[in-house]
């Protein structure tokens, strides 16, 4: 997937760009970006998954307190014991799936803010979310086949040559607080903003905010 998105930059005729990647296209952002430094002008993270074991795990463990909440013990503590048992990666994502598959409606609620709403803003009709999960089964089979989506591009952080800014909702699951420290100790040219009330998705959520901040960002790296 990093080489379509430099056939891409190549196909629109574009010298250098700005990328913004969000949840597992942060991971899909630095890689591109460490292996064409060339190609990035700067490169935006929100909310992403460096790492995705150790964010299917941080997910893990906040779905378990969303069950307790629900008195579901024992789908709570199936989330913690997928948490914390190192389980194979591809195993600890079926877990991922089906103990999401379990919170029903509510499953969107572990993304948010501990109080916050269950993103029900975010309606889309039934053939978008059937597009939707057309799309999302065929990216998910393609990252499979490559066979590197388990890989962590944490090592990765201190070799990037491009201004890098993360973004972070303060209750977002997938950018735990290893990878974040990671992020603070080894990015060369980072900056971290977190936005204190949000979670998964802070272009959702605090929308003027992000958008200044990000424009603030590609136009003075």
């Amino acid at each position: 997937m990093v080489e379509d998105c430099e056939q891409l930059r190549k196909e629109l005729g574009i010298a250098k760009w700005s990328v913004l990647g969000h949840s597992f296209g942060g991971l899909l952002g630095v890689r591109y970006a460490g292996k064409y430094p060339d190609s990035v002008e700067s490169l935006i993270l929100e909310g992403p998954s460096l790492d995705l074991p150790k964010s299917l795990q941080s997910w893990l463990r906040k779905a378990a307190g969303l069950y307790e909440s629900l008195w579901k013990s024992e789908q709570a503590n199936a989330c913690l014991t997928a948490a914390e048992d190192n389980r194979p990666p591809l195993e600890l994502l079926h877990s991922f799936f089906e103990l999401g598959q379990g919170l029903g409606e509510l499953r969107m609620k572990v993304y948010t803010p501990n109080d916050g709403n269950n993103y029900t803003e975010m309606q889309y009709s039934s053939s978008e979310t059937e597009e939707f999960g057309r799309r999302s089964f065929i990216h998910l089979s393609k990252l499979m086949e490559e066979g590197r989506m388990f890989d962590p591009v944490l090592p990765v952080l201190k070799n990037l040559k491009v201004a890098v800014l993360l973004i972070k909702g303060r209750y977002d699951p997938i950018t735990c607080e290893e990878q974040t420290r990671s992020f603070v100790e080894n990015t060369l040219n980072g900056t971290l903003k977190i936005y204190e009330d949000c979670g998964h998705l802070p272009h959702f959520e605090a929308p003027d905010r992000f958008a200044e901040d990000v424009i603030q960002f590609v136009t003075h790296p």
